[in-house]
């Protein structure tokens, strides 16, 4: 087997540690389950995951030069795994099952934001999704209407899901050691969901073009009455984006948009 390299346009940074991969897997019980793990690197967390017996486990990575690792591990169980050496953000998860299944990856952090906003518009074919991200976007996730953190991410994530920051995990129990500190969330889809997704995340994209300018500002050019919206719910004619909940950016998606 040839020397890997680490990727660092790829977002390697692989977890190591035995007892955080042990609580990863432990989040959900996966016996018998469907599990799909996006960027299994050399099968750290491959291998947790297949201790806890789950009925099929679908690894999805980009980097062909990490098969040999991977097909080492599979070789355990054959009939248990599908390996796709492939890019996950051209992938539809909804190909691989046509039953709800688990997502448990340390996602690369180049990407993670992306696939998870990505994976909203169908989050009804999870059960749950814990992953790990950087700890800052772990923060927006679950950052509250009036905080420094919360945006258009913390509204649509918040709005299709029940989401929940599990652990942080410390930059040493990784290699190579990354910069940052990293944290595990579960999300995990609302039960009823009434939302159009692009209503939303259209109506976000407005409103947060400026942060720090107030909501009315940002709705300028747009054909629609946000002072009669403001003052219908309560708010401040100098409100701004950040401080306007996410039912409030509900509602004001489909008036937006009727």
């Amino acid at each position: 087997m040839t020397v890997f390299k680490h990727k660092k346009y790829l977002g390697q940074n692989f977890l190591k540690n035995k007892s955080v991969l042990n609580k990863i897997c432990c989040i959900n019980d996966l016996k018998n389950q469907i599990v799909i793990e996006i960027g299994p690197g050399k099968g750290y967390l491959t291998k947790k995951i297949l201790e806890k017996k789950p009925r099929k486990i679908y690894l999805i990575e980009k980097d062909h030069s990490l098969k040999p690792y991977l097909l080492k591990i599979i070789q355990e169980d054959p009939k248990r795994f599908e390996i796709f050496f492939d890019d996950a953000l051209k992938i539809d998860l909804r190909s691989f099952s046509d039953q709800k299944f688990f997502l448990v990856s340390n996602l690369p952090y180049n990407i993670a934001s992306t696939l998870i906003v990505k994976w909203l518009k169908n989050i009804k074919i999870f059960k749950s999704l814990v992953v790990m991200v950087q700890k800052e976007v772990a923060e927006r996730f679950v950052a509250k209407a009036g905080t420094k953190l919360y945006g258009r991410i913390s509204v649509l994530v918040q709005a299709f899901s029940h989401v929940k920051k599990k652990l942080d995990v410390d930059p040493e129990h990784f290699f190579p050691k990354p910069k940052i500190k990293s944290s595990v969330i579960e999300i995990t889809p609302k039960q009823k969901i009434s939302i159009d997704y692009e209503k939303l995340n259209r109506t976000l994209k407005i409103a947060f073009i400026h942060r720090r300018k107030t909501l009315k500002n940002n709705f300028k050019k747009v054909d629609f009455d946000i002072e009669k919206f403001l003052i219908k719910n309560q708010l401040s004619l100098n409100t701004r984006p950040q401080e306007v909940s996410k039912d409030n950016y509900v509602k004001l998606s489909i008036e937006l948009f009727r």
